[in-house]
């Protein structure tokens, strides 16, 4: 799925599952310095077993953290998470059981 969110250097274009959405979170967490993800110590945090984007996991699990990491941002308030607004995050579309489209870019051009 083709989604515009936040990179290092702005707003960025990519496609994007929920592997490569997870990664990006976390990215985006450290600041985009990857030795900072891989050295993460926040072992809490849902999303700690998906942060490298590698290896063999399991896809319930990964949508479980990632649900469980939205409910985390929007202080637990399952109703907040549905009214998300903060449509550049990488894990927008994936916030929910069902995938969200709504912010999909259909018309995908390259610069």
């Amino acid at each position: 799925m083709k989604v515009t969110i936040l990179g290092k250097n702005g707003l960025k274009t990519v496609d994007l599952n929920r592997r490569k959405a997870a990664r990006e979170r976390c990215l985006n967490c450290t600041g985009w310095y990857h030795k900072e993800v891989t050295n993460c110590t926040f072992t809490d945090c849902p999303l700690y077993s998906f942060r490298s984007g590698r290896g063999k996991q399991n896809a319930k699990t990964r949508s479980k953290a990632i649900r469980e990491y939205c409910l985390w941002c929007m202080d637990g308030q399952a109703a907040e998470v549905t009214k998300c607004t903060s449509k550049d995050c990488s894990l927008f579309s994936y916030r929910q059981t069902k995938t969200d489209r709504s912010i999909e870019i259909n018309s995908y051009r390259k610069k």
